[in-house]
């Protein structure tokens, strides 16, 4: 097995629940061709760099996953077929997979998913006493002559 990234960009006006039918037909696609899906992350809205079909904007998705080749064509051909996927792109990221390490990867991704939604971000840090007591102090200094800096000033006392 070797391990690929696919990106397709999907039609703009696909509500989620299109999309999502999209990706788990994808991931069928996959599992059946005896392949493992890694990770799929959804990338979201984005302006496309060139018009493609009459459409300035499309919904990026990435699907991650480790498959024979024969899968991949399968994939590329349903893709191909698709009338609401745009553009897509297979690139080959390891041409041996180590299946455990790919395990690992997958339970680690799964903790971490598991971890952000029990530990939401802060919405606003406050800034500490170290950074509010940093206060500049200026000095006059006569003309012609350099101002000093706080550094410079330290090193002469």
């Amino acid at each position: 097995m070797r391990r690929y990234e696919n990106i397709f960009i999907a039609h703009v006006d696909l509500s989620d629940d299109e999309i999502g039918e999209m990706i788990e037909r994808y991931r069928a696609i996959i599992t059946n061709g005896k392949g493992i899906v890694v990770k799929v992350e959804k990338w979201g809205k984005r302006k496309l760099a060139y018009e493609i079909r009459k459409q300035l904007r499309g919904c990026y998705i990435l699907i991650d996953f480790a498959a024979p080749s024969a899968t991949v064509s399968e994939l590329e051909r349903n893709l191909r077929i698709e009338d609401k996927v745009l553009k897509f792109m297979t690139v080959m990221k390891e041409s041996r997979v180590d299946l455990q390490q790919l395990e690992q990867e997958i339970a680690a991704a799964v903790i971490e998913k598991e971890t952000a939604k029990e530990h939401p971000p802060a919405a606003q840090t406050i800034p500490s006493k170290a950074t509010t007591d940093r206060t500049a102090v200026t000095e006059a200094v006569p003309e012609g002559e350099p101002a000093k800096t706080d550094a410079q000033e330290e090193g002469t006392k």
